[in-house]
């Protein structure tokens, strides 16, 4: 699956509260970047169904390998 440039930047955004917060939820990520929460969601849907992000009981996004 190919990534486009907005689900790049969704994962960037992850990874870089990941390094200042340690966990992350989507809607950490969705303040930050000033988007949406349904946009949100439907980026952490495509990103999981792209094997880029998991998503834990929790609710907090890990970004896979």
């Amino acid at each position: 699956m190919a990534l486009h440039q907005s689900g790049e930047d969704y994962l960037e955004a992850v990874l870089m509260l990941q390094k200042k917060k340690g966990m992350v939820r989507s809607v950490d990520v969705a303040q930050h970047m000033g988007v949406s929460k349904p946009s949100m969601c439907h980026a952490v849907a495509t990103l999981k169904s792209g094997g880029f992000l998991t998503m834990d009981d929790d609710f907090f996004l890990h970004l896979t390998e």
